[in-house]
């Protein structure tokens, strides 16, 4: 027997701290809820564990990111809604003013005013809407930077112009008879104004002599007289009695200015020789063209005055102010160039609406697959600077990658700007300013849980309407289908924006699915199994009891000692 070692008593005390140490754990899991406190409780549990609450409040800030998404594309769209609103009444101002029992200096003049002041406010809610600061329909979201490594320009819009036949002396007049008095000679234009609609306006001028044909003297017996009452007299130089060139051109020109429908849509001008030129007040392809010309004559009257008139038409193309970039500008990356790294080619990358091109030549199949899936690769014969026949087959490519409809004209046009080698956007426009908000959808950085809300300006200079006029019946006629294309844009709008918002909601059901199953399987490494954790408490309690009891007996047995020291 021994004394100085109660190894019984070292043994029991061992368990009994182990029992305690069990049971204060079994304390904490119980009191904090979790079963793992510390990385020393289950150290690959833990960094699982923060993973998942990182990921987890990410989804749950991503969510609260998605509910704001929706408020700001509502916001946009709602104030659209009040556009769309003002542009169908002015679809009724303009149908209403269309009508030929309104007079233009009273009805129609009222209704223009209503007409600008709906057009103000337009604007105004272009300027005004904004979420928390941020304007919407300003233009400021419209997308921009869609364009990197080009620089881009714009054509030059060119009115259209229409040459007619010069005019000539009408001969035979000597010849006229009292029966020719009231009898007219007819010059009839025929064209289209901005909205496509076919009109004739018609100069007839008018026999009011004395029926002899006979020039007198003073030249005051014989002549012929316009809408206006303006008389252009018989002229008696040369052969026979006449209306000279001069007058007839005097006549025509008096004539179509006076008409204030055609004076509305064209400039009425001299050409040399007795020609007339029309020139189209609007630029651009827009604008109103003539579609030929008409002469028409009594034959009693004279003869040749409709062969010599009614000539071809000569036109010059109205060109609109379209984007463009020069194809000689780009450079021709050289893929067999010596020590070329990957870095040099792709610097040579060009952008546009998102998509990459790099014109190449010599590439090999190596460096065609290092730089990406992503860049469109337009080969060329030659390494030097692109000339009209490379220009149209970059333009083909970025046509048939984009969509967006490409022309090259192939030699210059010097009136509009456009080099032989240029790349013209013949409809579609690159929004070069203006940039796109984007929206955090999700809890990573990566690009698919981002989203990108872009809203095209809806000043009214951006739906075309800026100008608009229903102060004539004939402006008001074409004002309609100008209103109808505005609306037809902010429905295109709103419905991406509706489209949008139908997007977000089903994100943030997904976000909150996500969250709630990352949540269980977070819940399921880290919080405490109350009844497992209970069951063990109560084992390790009874432990702790069962130890400290054996622990007093063993420090009851070296007390035997003391029998043998009697």
């Amino acid at each position: 027997m021994r004394i100085q070692h109660n190894i019984m008593a070292m043994n029991a005390y061992r368990n009994y701290n182990n029992n305690t140490s069990a049971l204060s754990k079994n304390l904490e899991k119980l009191s904090s809820g979790y079963k793992i406190n510390r990385a020393g409780d289950d150290a690959a549990g833990l960094a699982i564990s923060e993973k998942m609450r990182a990921q987890i409040t990410g989804l749950e800030t991503a969510q609260k990111n998605v509910k704001d998404g929706i408020s700001l594309v509502k916001t946009g769209e709602g104030a659209m809604q009040e556009v769309q609103d003002m542009l169908n009444r002015m679809v009724e101002l303009a149908t209403q003013s269309a009508n030929g029992t309104y007079d233009n200096e009273v009805d129609r003049d009222n209704l223009q005013k209503e007409v600008d002041q709906l057009k103000t406010e337009i604007d105004r809610i272009a300027d005004s809407a904004n979420f928390n600061g941020i304007k919407l329909l300003d233009g400021s979201l419209s997308g921009g930077s869609q364009v990197d490594n080009l620089a881009i320009d714009a054509t030059t819009a060119v009115k259209g112009t229409y040459t007619t036949a010069a005019a000539a002396d009408t001969g035979a007049l000597g010849k006229l008879t009292t029966d020719d008095i009231g009898k007219t000679l007819d010059y009839t234009v025929t064209w289209k104004d901005s909205s496509g609609k076919e009109q004739s306006t018609t100069v007839s001028l008018t026999y009011q002599g004395d029926g002899t044909g006979a020039v007198a003297k003073d030249n005051t017996k014989n002549y012929f007289t316009d809408a206006n009452g303006n008389k252009y007299y018989l002229d008696a130089s040369g052969t026979g009695a006449k209306l000279a060139a001069s007058q007839v051109f005097r006549g025509i020109v008096a004539g179509l200015k006076a008409d204030s429908n055609f004076s509305a849509n064209f400039d009425v001008a001299a050409g040399s020789g007795n020609k007339l030129v029309f020139t189209s007040k609007q630029e651009g392809s827009a604008g109103a063209q003539v579609v030929g010309v008409g002469v028409s004559e009594n034959t009693s009257l004279t003869a040749g005055f409709a062969a010599s008139m009614a000539g071809d038409v000569v036109r010059t193309e109205a060109y609109d102010s379209m984007q463009k970039f020069d194809a000689s500008k780009i450079t021709v990356a050289d893929g067999a160039a010596s020590g070329v790294t990957l870095e040099q080619l792709k610097a040579n990358i060009f952008e546009l609406d998102g998509h990459k091109f790099l014109v190449a030549t010599g590439l090999t199949n190596d460096q065609i697959k290092a730089l990406g899936d992503d860049v469109t690769i337009i080969s060329l014969a030659s390494k030097g600077a692109p000339d009209a026949a490379d220009a149209k087959q970059i333009a083909a490519e970025i046509s048939r990658v984009t969509g967006m409809e490409t022309k090259v004209y192939g030699a210059a046009v010097t009136k509009a700007n456009i080099k032989a080698t240029d790349i013209v956007f013949t409809k579609d426009k690159l929004s070069l300013n203006g940039s796109s908000l984007t929206l955090q959808i999700g809890d990573t950085s990566d690009k698919y849980n981002q989203l990108d809300v872009k809203i095209k300006d809806m000043h009214t200079a951006a739906l075309g309407i800026d100008s608009l006029s229903v102060a004539t019946q004939e402006a008001a006629q074409a004002a309609v289908d100008t209103i109808k294309n505005a609306i037809n844009t902010v429905s295109s709008v709103r419905g991406t924006l509706g489209a949008t918002q139908n997007r977000l909601e089903h994100t943030q059901n997904n976000l909150s699915v996500m969250t709630e199953n990352i949540q269980d399987a977070e819940s399921t490494i880290r919080d405490t199994d109350v009844a497992d954790e209970m069951m063990a408490y109560t084992k390790n309690n009874i432990l702790v009891q069962s130890a400290q009891a054996m622990l007093a007996q063993a420090n009851q047995v070296p007390q035997g000692v003391l029998q043998l020291l009697q």
